[in-house]
């Protein structure tokens, strides 16, 4: 039991309290509490009076706070956040918001939710009846006997669709007797059939699409609340506007539940209070701010309700449903309720006065200790034992709390009454009434906050897989080049039936190749949209493209690695080991770093520790964290008197980082500058000075630091963003200073892994792949374009403070769309930017837009490599359909960097004739706004094009000709010839037996996912690969028929093949021929191979031998081919 919990029955006060509370008497007030002693008292009430309980307080930021502080009590907090309603039509919304209060209400039907937070505004709004909600509920155990049929109709009332293959939350899929059903994020559950019976129900992960656990039975629940009460006629037979109610019938109704509520679901008068009504607790936070709150949000719906009179637009029947103060208190006035105040209140209004009565008043005081404070945090400690008072230190984590108990037996005569736990509150408090004194030591010691560690997914996300192969796209085969796949094809001959991928070359020529051979297959990827050259089949323009591009990349490798070799040869400055200082200065960083900045950090100070000069790559995306690896290598370059030099690219850039350095190292005596052009001549010349002097050890600056003025007394450490961003003669000037420091260069430009491998022998990297935790998801809504939609958004991010980012692409009329949004929202600052202007215009711009002296910025796509403002929380996106996914998801990723809700409105133009690629794209647009195959392709693109900046301009045209697969295969082998490794050229295994060996329709019918499960067995390459992925195709597809068999045989064959130097297993009547690749290869126990077949085998001698083998009996010619070769 918690100690600050665990005390309080020892007090007559609480004892009375808590009886009154079993009692029901009701309503009952606290006051004199803080914001923790609220959380504190909420929790002990829950855990004394053995009774579930809702928090409703003011806003979602307290929402939060308080879910934080009861997190330091119990893990499992549910919260229930507002619905967002929109009074205008959208394609497509993300789903966060939807799967939060989906995952509460489940859970407080299944009686497991015990503590509740929720806001004022989520339990005025209207909800779906609890009976209508869960009427459908689907129960199933092993041995029930059921009707595929009637588990799918079930599955779509509960709101679950349909797909080929589960990827998100909310989806199923049937294959054969296999039912997927995603209940969450990550798992499933996979129930198998035999006939009609249920034979198997276990759980698997969503992104393997592995089996986990075995269950018994299972309950199934809605997916979302927007579930159907009548059928979709009846609900659209009212519905004037013709077009939504052609969507309605057509089964796209979730979107216009909002607008036509009382004609789904009968005008029902639920509220979240309904939910809760028999058996929970209430807990009002500041009955006051709640008040407050709630004829805000009354005043602000009628408003915009008038304002779509105005516009003779359709009200939302959902917006004018909200209830008001008033009805909220009718709704409540039967459940058990206990007011939380901060001090004694005025009249509110009848209820709050009742509670009064009922009321016990607290004497709780906020205790809060800083770093400088640390003296007086003892104190403190020394007046309460002699005060005999309970002590109770959070200490955040497990380092800290060993800190913590040494500090104490250094500094305190005994440890009598104290307790130290790891754990925090938002503060620390001090309660007279329990003798209780509860102190937090974050700020002492800077905590790091506790973020979840990083799951899997991303890891997952980067094996981008073939299932995303379509009739039409551009292929690599390894040995005939670029051609367009054109689909599967079943080939029936004597008997034998045979999967062929085929692809159509120049003059449409067509090449079959065996799906067994499937791994000699890549799609097409280049850096840009442009198709790339067909070759043609059977002439050597593929080997020579290949080479002219493999002779390229040895030049870039020769020079690369000479400059390496140069750079060996370099005496540098060998750095210390880390100090204790450094220890102290890393454990004080207030996140928790991701397991890749931990890497880099290492491989950073590791290289800094060797005597030859570092040259470091660091890649990641903008918030990935590069900073914090640069402050690192700083820090340590410091603690040895050397100076250090970050070089970056804008005056906005180098503002940002100097303040993040002052920042970060505000309690060690290093002194940091900035050097740039909004620095007076007479600054500069001061800092120059101090500079020349070692008077300053750490310096911010843009180009102004490569002038020919700017010395160093004791330059160590050259830490140089976006290098690729500075000019020529910048260039110049950069190479002289690198001589013989330490450098670290940093990219923003996301760097895919297989190119990172490759290029590791010759560069050194480290790269950042995971995504910050600590980002809140983009709400995302997917609509036509509007300006009364534009007109809102704008206005509702402004009201809150915010600014906004207007992507608009069109250079000639920007300035056009940034003076209309000035008409659309007078109150709106506008400013505009775009790549054709010169440098300085744009830093103005955008240091005016940091300054927050304008808060809507249009501007085109110059965004994507743009900074960090954490203060930009919504994006509008105009003509969305024109830009590609990748480009899309970096732009969304320019917010959502703070506490706030972020928005992103992706717009496209209403009724507008699409291309075919842009309706595609929309599409993938739509399924953007979840995490699916398309986020991880578009991730890759945006990899690749990464790729391009990577090995410079003059390689992207190689690239095009070859594909990003084989250009990487090919520097891998340049890298590696250059190092004087022998480069084993893979042999291309040919087996053509007269075997039947497919994936028939009836077992797997998608085509998409037959072409990823022929992949993934042409991709084994031992045993246990095969072994893998035969448990993985059982496990989806249930059992394999023989065909399905075979292609694991022929697999395993395959890879003995290669052990043993064969190229080619062929059939001819009842002989097997076994060619090897050479005389060199050949390796089989001829003596051995005699004694065991006799004249069944005949050995022929050649520059490729063969053996040619009799088979003894057709029907099992595997086995005996199996036997043959493991000999």
């Amino acid at each position: 039991m918690n100690d600050i919990v665990k005390i309080l029955p020892n007090f007559k006060k609480f004892s009375d309290y808590i009886s009154n509370v079993k009692n029901n008497t009701n309503p009952i007030m606290l006051s004199g509490l803080t914001d923790s002693g609220k959380v504190h008292f909420a929790y002990s009430t829950y855990f004394y009076a053995e009774k579930p309980i809702c928090i409703i307080t003011y806003n979602e930021l307290q929402a939060k706070k308080i879910i934080r502080n009861l997190e330091y009590f119990e893990n499992n907090i549910n919260y229930f956040p507002k619905k967002e309603i929109l009074a205008y039509d959208y394609l497509a919304e993300s789903k966060d918001i939807t799967y939060s209060r989906i995952a509460c209400l489940n859970e407080i039907h299944k009686k497991q939710a015990k503590i509740i937070v929720t806001t004022i505004e989520a339990v005025s709004q209207k909800i779906i009846p609890e009976d209508v909600l869960y009427k459908n509920i689907l129960e199933l155990k092993i041995g029930d006997v059921i009707n595929l049929e009637e588990i799918k109709q079930k599955l779509v009332l509960l709101g679950y669709e349909r797909q080929n293959v589960v990827e998100n939350k909310s989806e199923f899929s049937v294959r054969g007797g296999i039912i997927d059903v995603a209940i969450s994020e990550k798992q499933g559950i996979r129930i198998e059939l035999w006939g009609d019976e249920i034979d198997s129900i276990r759980t698997f992960d969503i992104n393997t699409q592995r089996s986990l656990e075995k269950r018994e039975n299972i309950k199934i629940y809605p997916a979302h609340e927007f579930l159907l009460d009548k059928p979709l006629e009846e609900v659209a037979k009212d519905i004037q506007d013709q077009r939504d109610k052609e969507e309605i019938l057509e089964g796209n109704f979730t979107n216009k539940i909002d607008k036509y509520w009382n004609k789904f679901y009968n005008n029902p008068d639920n509220t979240f209070i309904d939910y809760i009504k028999d058996n929970y607790i209430i807990f009002i936070d500041e009955v006051s701010k709640i008040k407050a709150r709630s004829e805000n949000v009354i005043k602000d719906t009628k408003l915009l309700m008038q304002n779509l009179v105005e516009k003779k637009r359709y009200i939302p029947e959902l917006l004018e449903k909200i209830e008001d103060y008033i009805e909220f208190l009718d709704r409540i006035k039967s459940i058990q309720t206990i007011y939380l105040e901060n001090k004694d209140i005025g009249f509110v209004d009848k209820q709050s006065m009742h509670a009064k009565r009922n009321g016990y008043s607290f004497s709780y005081r906020e205790v809060n200790f800083f770093r400088s404070s640390m003296d007086l945090c003892f104190k403190e400690i020394q007046q309460a034992q002699h005060d005999k008072k309970t002590i109770v230190i959070l200490t955040g984590n497990k380092d800290n709390t060993k800190k913590v108990k040494d500090l104490l037996l250094e500094k305190l005569e005994n440890l009598n009454n104290i307790t130290v736990k790891e754990g925090e509150l938002s503060s620390g408090f001090e309660c007279y009434d329990f003798n209780l004194l509860v102190i937090c030591v974050k700020e002492l010691f800077a905590v790091p906050q506790k973020r979840k560690k990083l799951s899997q997914d991303f890891k997952q996300g980067e094996t981008v897989i073939f299932s995303d192969l379509k009739i039409g796209d551009y292929v690599v085969h390894k040995t005939n080049g670029i051609g367009v796949f054109i689909g599967v094809n079943t080939i029936k001959a004597d008997g034998v039936t045979k999967d062929y991928i085929k692809i159509k070359y120049k003059d449409d020529d067509i090449l079959y190749i065996p799906t067994n051979n499937l791994d000699n297959i890549r799609k097409y990827i280049g850096t840009d949209s442009r198709a790339p050259k067909i070759n043609r089949l059977g002439s050597k323009e593929w080997e020579n493209t290949k080479q002219k591009v493999k002779s390229n990349l040895r030049e870039v490798a020769r020079d690369l690695i000479e400059l390496y070799a140069k750079r060996e040869k370099i005496k540098g400055y060998a750095f210390s080991k880390d100090t204790e200082w450094q220890k102290q200065f890393d454990s004080s960083f207030e996140y928790e770093e991701t397991a890749d900045q931990l890497r880099a950090i290492q491989e950073l100070k590791t290289d800094m520790e060797k005597p030859k000069p570092m040259d470091r790559l660091l890649c990641g995306d903008v918030g990935y964290g590069k900073t914090e690896v640069a402050i690192r290598g700083a820090f340590k370059a410091c603690m040895d008197q050397k100076q250090v030099a970050y070089l970056v690219p804008t005056t906005i850039l180098a503002n940002q980082q100097y303040e993040a350095f002052k920042e970060r190292m505000k309690d060690f005596p290093i002194r940091i500058e900035l050097l740039n052009r909004f620095r007076t001549k007479k600054e500069q010349e001061e800092i120059i000075k101090k500079l020349k002097l070692g008077e300053i050890d750490i310096i911010i600056g843009t180009h102004r630091l490569l002038s020919k003025d700017v010395e160093f007394k004791n330059l160590g450490f050259l830490i140089i963003d976006e290098e690729h961003r500075f000019g020529v003669k910048d260039k110049e000037k950069i190479k002289q200073l690198k001589t013989n420091v330490d450098v670290l260069t940093m990219t923003a430009t996301p760097i895919p892994r297989t190119l990172h491998m490759s290029i590791v022998g010759i560069r050194d990297m480290s790269c950042l792949y995971e995504p910050p935790q600590n980002r809140r998801p983009v709400q995302t809504y997917v609509l036509e374009y509007d300006d009364e939609v534009i007109k809102e958004a704008i206005t509702r991010e402004l009201e809150r403070g915010g600014q906004v980012f207007y992507l608009y692409n069109k250079v000639e009329s920007i300035e056009r769309k940034a003076n209309k949004i000035k008409e659309l929202v007078p109150e709106a600052k506008v400013g505009f930017a775009h790549g054709k202007m010169t440098g300085k215009e744009l830093e103005d711009i955008m240091l005016e837009f940091v300054d927050q002296k304008i808060n809507v910025l249009v501007c085109t796509t110059i965004l994507e490599s743009g900074i960090d403002i954490p203060n930009a929380n919504t994006i509008i996106v105009e003509n969305a359909d024109r830009l590609g996914l990748a480009q899309l998801y970096q732009i969304r990723g320019r917010v959502g960097r703070s506490s706030k809700q972020a928005y992103a409105y992706i717009t496209y133009k209403k009724d507008k004739l699409m291309t075919e690629v842009a309706e595609k794209r929309l599409k993938a647009i739509k399924e953007f706004t979840e995490f699916g195959s398309g986020f991880k392709i578009a991730m890759r693109d945006l990899e690749i094009r990464g790729a391009g900046s990577l090995v410079g301009d003059m390689q992207h045209g190689h690239m095009e000709q070859v594909g990003y697969d084989t250009y990487c295969k090919l520097l891998d082998e340049v890298v590696k010839e250059m190092k004087g490794i022998k480069v084993e050229e893979e042999q291309e295994i040919t087996i053509d037996i007269n075997v039947s060996s497919y994936i028939p329709d009836s077992y797997i019918e998608n085509s998409s996912q037959k072409i990823e499960v022929y992949q993934n067995i042409a991709l084994c390459r031992n045993k246990e690969d095969i072994e893998n992925t035969k448990n993985d195709i059982i496990d989806r597809f249930g059992k394999m028929p023989q065909e399905v068999e075979n292609l694991l045989k022929i697999a395993r064959i395959k890879e003995i093949c290669n052990q043993k130097g064969i190229i080619k297993i062929t059939q001819r009547n009842n002989n097997i021929i076994f060619t090897f690749a050479n005389n060199e290869s050949f390796d089989m126990p001829i003596d051995e191979l005699i004694k065991k077949y006799g004249d069944r085998i005949k050995f022929s001698p050649g520059k490729e031998p063969y053996i040619t083998y009799k088979l003894k009996d057709q029907s099992k010619t595997l086995e005996e081919i199996k036997d043959f070769l493991k000999i």
